[in-house]
């Protein structure tokens, strides 16, 4: 996953600006990854770690780099949470809902808010079933997560094989699945062109439950050793 000093921030425009909503999601994504690169560069093997523990480290990890003195400029203004409840005016206290990450950036009126949900890729027991199904993309459809956002992401965590094979799977099944996660048709999956971004794509989707569309990246972070 590449990191390079030529990422720039978009985080002087407008908040209305399509520019500075790109620029924002740009950011979160690069947060995740930063994380996860500090995550890896030890020498400890992930690929049998539960999803939870997994998120708990990445959220650590990106912590630490928005901490570090060489950490980019515009990193001060951002949080990242681990486990965060859905507010949705139905569920409270512990009956809420729970996704497995989100970034926010701090500033003043509302704050922009980029919410994860993760899955595990594995040949034995973590398909790409899971990965879109109701407790993974599913959450996002049926409008439990981010109902009040127009775009999410997921996170698959890689934990045999390679990013190509699993994207490959999750592009496959959200074709044959398409009425059931309502793909739109222009909104099918696609690389995402993020500079310094690697393994990342975009879908879109209805939400007729709460008649809104949304916008997902797909982000896919290896966490296997290679020989």
């Amino acid at each position: 996953m590449a990191i390079s000093g030529q990422h720039k921030s978009n985080i002087n425009q407008s908040d209305d600006s399509i520019d500075y909503e790109v620029g924002f999601h740009r950011n979160a994504l690069f947060l995740i990854i930063a994380g996860h690169k500090r995550l890896t560069e030890n020498a400890v093997d992930y690929s049998n770690e539960e999803e939870p523990n997994v998120t708990g480290e990445i959220v650590r990890h990106t912590r630490e780099y928005i901490e570090a003195p060489d950490a980019y400029e515009w990193t001060y203004q951002y949080a990242v949470h681990d486990d965060p409840p859905e507010n949705d005016a139905i569920r409270m206290g512990k009956r809420r809902k729970k996704g497995d990450i989100i970034v926010e950036r701090i500033q003043k009126g509302r704050h922009p808010r980029m919410r994860f949900e993760a899955k595990r890729l594995k040949r034995q027991g973590f398909s790409v079933g899971k990965y879109i199904g109701k407790e993974g993309l599913g959450e996002f459809i049926a409008g439990n997560y981010a109902a009040d956002d127009d775009t999410a992401g997921m996170l698959g965590y890689v934990q045999s094989d390679d990013c190509d094979y699993w994207a490959m799977g999750i592009s496959e099944t959200l074709e044959k699945k398409k009425q059931e996660v309502g793909l739109i048709e222009g909104g099918r999956w696609q690389k995402a062109h993020f500079d310094d971004i690697d393994h990342c794509y975009k879908t879109r989707h209805n939400r007729p439950t709460i008649k809104r569309e949304l916008l997902v990246y797909h982000l896919l972070l290896a966490l296997h050793k290679t020989t």
